[in-house]
């Protein structure tokens, strides 16, 4: 692409660690991290459910190392900002 320039990104996350979901209490290893353009950091954590092997994306703040007890930070939380106001009905 011409003219866009290239960011360098970062995470707190580490993968081969376990964590967990703060919602749901679901816990398992970070597999991937994946970046997306306009919205925020999202995290695939594979789990053991009934014998077989899940895996779950979650928000990265959302997330909490079972080891450290940390909460995981992002730089782009949320989604595209909004500049009008949501729709109704």
């Amino acid at each position: 692409m011409i003219g866009t320039k290239k960011k360098a990104y970062e995470s707190d996350i580490v993968l081969g660690q376990k964590y967990r979901e703060k919602r749901t209490g679901l816990e398992g290893t970070a597999t991937s991290i994946h970046f997306y353009e306009n919205a925020c950091e999202r995290v695939v954590l594979m789990y053991l459910h009934d014998g077989d092997i899940k895996e779950a994306s979650f928000d990265a703040v959302e997330l909490l190392s079972v080891e450290t007890g940390k909460v995981a930070t992002a730089d782009k939380p949320g989604g595209p900002e909004r500049t009008m106001p949501p729709r109704r009905g």
